[in-house]
């Protein structure tokens, strides 16, 4: 009897290890599926809504309203997105020749007032020969960087067919998974006791909760980022003010580590580049002043939606980026959360419980 249960054991442990084995070097391949189970959990509410604005047990129509609406707001704010980022590249590219004008201005400047100020030094030639290698390896390497951008275009493009096919995995699982979702969570509460089951059930409300006040949290900050931002972007540079506050928007609602900076700082390295200097040095403080304003806000604002303790919250925050990069960033809090929350509907207790009753036995 002991070695019977003891090669069960082996066996679930082994059959969990290679399940996790092979997750690992095939996870890209699930991610269609996970995000469209995801997808379907977030809308579930809305679903719930409209069956009861309809008066319908039957969830095709909810559904379908519900996904239809998803897929005309996610392909109206692609085609605005592209048609905006697309207009601005062309009006980037119709200014090219003055920025290289600008530029070549500025460069002629600094040779000149270095050849004033090397004019008299013995090392004059030497100087200027090794600026001349200088300027012929950094040539190359820009000359590199244009190939390098090119091929990752090229590459772009070539993955647009893989991309829409893997995008109508997507949304065909999506609206599958939305139509039978009460159904898969029943089939998986019922592998487990009655007790279990309903401990389990209050651990994924909880969950639910922990989710809906992190995005909740998430979409604050970034209001307070949008508004912050655009209101900095008009008096730097108005011109460019709602496009470019829109993409760092967009750009800040994910969970990167860097956020506005992402954009701010290759944008303002741009400006200095073409000579406007002013513009670019405020470009980069305000990359600075974002960064600085979202770290010390995001632990308190995360907390309170999540209820989780501010110190909690940057500590796993912090270990989570540690060991585990910017997942680990945005998946740490969660963590802490499904502790909290098995502790408080008593899985552990369960557990423990159970473990000391096979000792007494």
């Amino acid at each position: 009897m002991l070695n019977q249960s003891l090669i069960k054991k082996i066996t679930i442990g082994l059959l969990i290890v290679a399940i996790g084995v092979f997750l690992y070097f095939y996870f890209s391949v699930f991610v269609p599926v996970l995000l469209a189970l995801l997808t379907a959990i977030i809308v579930e509410p809305l679903v719930n809504l409209l069956k009861k604005s309809l008066k319908t047990e039957k969830r095709i129509w909810p559904v379908t309203i519900v996904f239809t609406s998803f897929v005309v707001i996610a392909c109206g704010l692609v085609y605005v997105m592209l048609t905006s980022a697309i207009s601005r590249i062309v009006e980037w590219g119709q200014n090219v020749p003055r920025y290289g004008s600008e530029i070549q201005t500025v460069i002629d400047e600094v040779i000149y007032r270095f050849n004033d100020l090397i004019e008299d030094s013995p090392q004059r030639e030497s100087i200027i020969s090794e600026l001349n290698r200088q300027s012929d390896r950094l040539l190359n390497t820009g000359y590199d960087l244009v190939e390098d951008f090119i091929g990752m275009l090229g590459s772009w493009v070539q993955s647009i067919p893989n991309l829409l096919f893997v995008s109508l995995v997507y949304l065909i699982t999506f609206f599958l998974f939305s139509l039978d979702l009460p159904k898969l969570f029943q089939a998986f509460f019922a592998l487990f006791p009655d007790k279990t089951a309903t401990k389990l059930k209050t651990f994924f409300q909880r969950l639910k909760t922990v989710f809906w006040g992190y995005w909740k949290a998430q979409f604050l900050l970034s209001v307070m980022i949008f508004i912050l931002t655009y209101l900095s972007l008009l008096y730097i540079s108005p011109h460019f003010a709602l496009f470019m506050t829109f993409i760092i928007w967009l750009v800040d609602i994910i969970p990167l580590y860097v956020g506005p900076a992402l954009i701010l700082v290759p944008w303002g390295g741009v400006m200095m580049l073409i000579g406007d200097v002013p513009t670019g040095l405020q470009l980069m403080i305000l990359a600075l002043f974002l960064l600085i304003i979202r770290r010390i806000t995001e632990p308190k604002v995360l907390g309170n939606q999540m209820g989780l303790a501010a110190l909690p919250t940057v500590l796993s925050m912090y270990f989570g980026f540690v060991f585990f990069g910017v997942l680990g960033l945005i998946f740490g809090p969660f963590v802490v959360s499904a502790f909290q929350a098995a502790h408080e509907v008593g899985l552990f207790q369960f557990v423990k419980k159970k473990s000391v009753e096979k000792v007494e036995e």
